[in-house]
């Protein structure tokens, strides 16, 4: 059996130019979830990463990418596409992170600090953020933004 499960979520900046990030399964991650029916992308982005990180006040921004993956769920092969928006937030607001969801963390990050975090997440994860930011980390050297 295949299932094809439709997702959506940001990566968040503040206003001092933080990015929020989310530890999950042990690995550093952005927020994401899957698109309830009848719901558009956009709002699923927004819906999940407040239920995910707590945080309420939240400005949708362009579309990043989109990205897919699969993963075995049992006996059943997942496919999942999830589409990613740049999200911003007024101030820094206290991230609270959703336990029920394997989220053990969610913790604002200087651009650098997110790109090190990011450097050991999923491929897929490290491409979106180098694509919508331009920071790109290699051999403990970081290029493209400050």
């Amino acid at each position: 059996m295949v299932k094809f499960i439709n997702a959506a979520g940001g990566l968040v900046q503040n206003e001092f130019g933080e990015y929020l990030l989310i530890l999950r399964n042990g690995k550093w991650d952005l927020p994401k979830g899957k698109q309830d029916d009848g719901e558009e992308l956009s709002f699923t982005a927004l819906r999940e990463v407040g239920e995910e990180c707590g945080i309420k006040e939240l400005v949708l921004s362009k579309p990043i990418a989109s990205t897919q993956h699969s993963y075995w769920l049992d006996d059943l092969l997942v496919f999942k596409k999830t589409q990613w928006y740049h999200i911003y937030t007024p101030g820094r607001p206290k991230p609270c992170p959703q336990t029920q969801e394997g989220i053990e963390q969610c913790c604002w990050c200087s651009p650098k600090e997110a790109a090190q975090l990011l450097s050991q997440s999923y491929p897929s994860i490290r491409w979106l953020f180098q694509r919508a930011t331009g920071i790109v980390r290699k051999k403990g050297v970081f290029l493209g933004q400050n």
